[in-house]
């Protein structure tokens, strides 16, 4: 049955009910379905119209233009929530007043269950589908965006109440699944994060736009000069004469334009020049560019020119309009499980910038600035994935070069090359550390021959040498990487044990059976073998990050949790998580308190990096400055 609240929408098929009713018939309930509709994303400039509580048989439809949603405070505060994409929820009634506690999110649940399935849905009308066979009308969404004091239409309040009539018994149906697949503590841990992540982005950042259009300026004067360097390549180079124009003309004030009329960000002109150089590529892209930047000096300042022209294009006077105009500060927004466990930043639809890829270079981080009267407290692991790759291996050198604080790379290379390396050996150490990071990535010879500009065969002998130097490392990761080959998932590490599922290997099973009735050494046999092993390897190489890469998603997502506490239970009037990116997570608390705070936030996020190792000892960084620093 619908009821509705404060409705002025007269209906013969809904009852009209009170708020007395309402939190009379749910009072002795463990859990409630709820949803909310607004008319905007923005939980600082949204108007909450609607509040949805229902079970599988009674939903009431509260108006909030009518009725205090604060009187639902008590009720919402204290009760299991079952919603979905429930941050959303979370911040807007956080602007209200109301804070989450205990929830479970079906669609967290679902991206949890099922991680690696690709377009798989999410949504509230795929899930209710898959489990209930129900199909979901979700058209009557958008028509709340452009509601103000009219009353409900009858579409809005059944499309209201079907958002929280099935809520319930998906969550028993995924509850049950995450049994079978020992997933739990993952879900519960991701039910946990959200309210982090809904955190930071309702607190956002403040961004010193004097300093921002500064750094614009001068990205603008530096790219200009690299266009002459570019152009006075191109004048040197008789190769690329038929560039040069046979005449110069200066202009009336007495100073020469700029002579050549090239758009070095042409893809075309730049391929044409390679052309010219004797070098026919196919494609520009960075990858095929790189390949050529020992061949030829302007194929160097090109990428310098690219480089210059992306962190204007992306990080220019454009990157002020992510100024909310409510708060006049910056509010990402977060995508909570991708395939490693990781989360992504960013977001079109909501105005959000991605600070995942913001440069992680003081010309910009400085930009960004404590609120009066706080410091930035930002704390990050040190060499956190090093550790979880040590520590699962079991590699006795890396185990005891971390535990004694030493640094790895230099190790690795002194391994490796059979002498003493140190930080002064930056070639040797920049060898053996990108191996370090990339081995774990399914890096390959081909790989690092790109990356370290050197032969195939020089790489191919790196590789060996490493293979030779850490044998444990080596096999360990082979290992994982045939885990996730055969068993169609691969895990991280103790206690969340997340798991990330390859529903392609069972396509390249299904090619292995379909080519043993092909003729051997035709050209179909040939394709299907190519396909089977593209699949498979790229399989098992994720199979071979995932485990590093995703415990230390946990990792931090716990540390995050841990953060949040401590501020809501000692501090929820002086601190404010305001950003994490990869392993870091940075604090706004107020000046007298940051030093204590501090030690308080190292030894929680220790404390959680220490739940997933049992041979190395997490280590962590910590800066404490006004603005947010590398």
């Amino acid at each position: 049955m619908i009821k509705t609240i404060g409705c002025n929408s007269l209906f013969e098929e809904f009852e009209v009910s009170t708020v007395e009713e309402c939190l009379n018939y749910f009072k002795d309930f463990r859990s409630i379905q709820v949803d909310t509709e607004t008319n905007g994303k923005d939980p600082h400039s949204a108007k909450l119209l609607c509040l949805q509580l229902g079970d599988n048989n009674n939903q009431f439809i509260i108006d909030c233009r009518v009725i205090d949603v604060l009187l639902f405070k008590e009720l919402l505060e204290s009760k299991l929530i079952i919603g979905q994409n429930l941050k959303f929820d979370y911040k807007i009634l956080k602007h209200a007043g109301i804070i989450l506690d205990k929830c479970w999110d079906t669609m967290l649940a679902e991206c949890v269950l099922y991680c690696g399935y690709e377009q798989y849905g999410y949504s509230l009308d795929k899930i209710v589908k898959r489990y209930l066979d129900i199909d979901l009308d979700k058209n009557a969404r958008s028509s709340f965006l452009n509601t103000t004091s009219e009353p409900f239409t009858y579409t809005q309040i059944v499309y209201a109440a079907k958002d929280v009539t099935y809520l319930n018994k998906i969550a028993r149906l995924q509850y049950q699944e995450a049994e079978k697949k020992d997933l739990l503590y993952c879900i519960n841990l991701e039910n946990e994060v959200f309210k982090a992540l809904g955190d930071i982005e309702y607190n956002g950042m403040i961004l010193n736009k004097d300093k921002w259009l500064e750094n614009t300026k001068n990205f603008k004067l530096e790219l200009d000069n690299i266009q002459l360097e570019l152009d006075s390549i191109v004048n040197q180079e008789p190769k690329l004469n038929k560039y040069v124009p046979e005449y110069i003309q200066g202009n009336l004030f007495g100073f020469e334009e700029r002579k050549l009329n090239i758009n070095y960000a042409s893809p075309l002109q730049i391929k044409n020049m390679c052309h010219s150089l004797g070098y026919f590529i196919d494609s520009t892209n960075d990858r095929e560019l790189t390949k050529l930047v020992n061949k030829h000096p302007f194929f160097s300042k090109l990428q310098d020119f690219r480089e210059k022209a992306k962190i204007i294009s992306t990080y220019g006077e454009g990157f002020l309009d992510y100024i909310n105009k409510a708060t006049n500060k910056v509010h990402t927004s977060f995508w909570q499980v991708l395939n490693t466990g990781r989360v992504s930043s960013g977001s079109k639809d909501d105005n959000a910038p991605n600070l995942q890829n913001l440069p992680a270079k003081n010309l910009f981080r400085n930009c960004f600035e404590a609120r009066p009267g706080y410091l930035w407290v930002s704390i990050d692991y040190s060499g956190q994935e090093l550790n979880l790759m040590a520590d699962g291996s079991g590699e006795e050198g890396f185990i005891d070069v971390l535990n004694r604080g030493e640094d790895l790379h230099c190790y690795a290379g002194s391994m490796m090359f059979k002498k003493t390396i140190t930080k002064a050996d930056k070639e040797l150490r920049n060898k053996a550390k990108t191996i370090n990071f990339g081995k774990p990535y399914g890096m390959g010879p081909p790989k690092l021959a790109d990356t370290l500009q050197i032969s195939i065969e020089e790489a191919e002998q790196l590789f060996k040498e490493y293979g030779t130097a850490f044998p444990k490392l080596n096999k360990w990761l082979e290992q994982q990487g045939k885990f996730g080959k055969l068993n169609g998932y691969s895990l991280t590490f103790k206690p969340c044990k997340r798991k990330r599922f390859y529903p392609e290997i069972e396509t390249a099973k299904e090619l292995r059976q379909k080519v043993q009735f092909v003729e051997k050494g035709s050209d179909e046999s040939k394709f299907l073998w190519k396909q089977i092993l593209i699949i498979e390897g790229q399989v098992e190489r994720n199979s071979m990050n995932s485990p590093i890469q995703g415990s230390g998603a946990d990792i931090t997502k716990e540390a995050l949790v841990g953060v949040r506490n401590l501020i809501s239970t000692e501090y929820s009037d002086s601190a404010y998580l305001i950003c994490t990116v990869h392993d870091a997570i940075d604090v706004e608390v107020r000046e007298d308190l940051a030093e204590q705070f501090a030690k308080q936030m190292e030894q929680i996020m220790i404390d959680c990096g220490n739940k997933y190792v049992s041979k190395v000892q997490m280590k962590v960084d910590t800066t404490i400055t006004k603005e947010w620093v590398k």
